[in-house]
C-alpha cells in the first residue's frame, strides 16, 4: 500500500466535530449538525454507508431505525429514500448524500470520512462504497482525509485515492 500524504495542518488547529456538531435540533451527521460545525470553526467528522443505488449516505448505523425509526438496512435504500425519512429530533429533512455535506462544507473546515464497514468481519470489502467516495470527493478542494475500522476499505481507499490522507480507526474489540 502506498504512504498516505501527511494530513494537513488544518486538522491538528481545531476541534473536529465527531458526526458534526449535533444536538438539540440538529441529529448526528445531518446538514444541519454540519452546517452548526462550520458556523462554529470546528472540523467535521462523518460516516458513510452505501445506499442501493451506489451512494454514500452520511449516516453511522447500518440499520436506519435509531436514527429515523424506520426500520431495516440503509443499503437497502436508495439515496432518494433515505432523504425522504426524517431523522428524528431533527427538522424534518432526511440523510444526506456526501456530495451534499461537500457542498455545504465546501472546503471551510477539515473534513474526515468514515467508511463503515460492510463485511462485519472487518473482511474484503466489493469496493463500492470506497469508489463512491472517491466519485465524491473528485475534484474537492477542502482539507479532506479518511479512515475505517476495517484495513481492507483503506487498501482500497489507497488505490483510489492515493492523494488523499486516510488512516486505520481502531479500538479494543475481541479479535475473533
Amino acid at each position: 500500500m502506498p504512504d498516505a500524504p501527511p494530513l494537513p495542518p488544518a486538522f491538528l488547529a481545531r476541534p473536529i466535530a465527531h458526526r458534526a456538531l449535533h444536538g438539540p435540533g440538529r441529529p448526528e451527521n445531518s446538514l444541519a449538525a454540519v452546517r452548526a460545525a462550520v458556523a462554529a470553526g470546528y472540523g467535521i467528522e462523518v460516516d458513510v454507508q452505501p445506499t442501493a443505488d451506489g451512494q454514500a449516505l452520511v449516516f453511522h448505523d447500518e440499520d436506519a431505525g435509531r436514527l429515523t425509526g424506520a426500520s431495516g438496512p440503509v443499503a437497502a435504500r436508495t439515496a432518494a429514500e433515505m432523504a425522504r425519512l426524517p431523522l428524528l429530533g431533527g427538522d424534518g429533512a432526511g440523510a444526506p448524500t456526501l456530495p451534499q455535506v461537500l457542498a455545504e462544507v465546501a472546503g471551510r473546515v477539515p473534513l474526515l470520512i468514515e467508511v463503515k464497514d460492510q463485511t462485519g468481519t472487518m473482511g474484503e470489502t466489493d469496493g463500492a462504497l470506497e469508489a463512491a467516495v472517491a466519485a465524491a470527493l473528485a475534484g474537492y478542494r477542502g482539507p479532506v482525509a479518511a479512515m475505517s475500522f476495517n484495513p481492507h476499505a483503506v487498501a482500497t481507499l489507497a488505490r483510489l485515492l492515493p492523494g488523499i490522507p486516510r488512516g486505520l480507526t481502531t479500538s479494543a474489540y475481541d479479535p475473533r
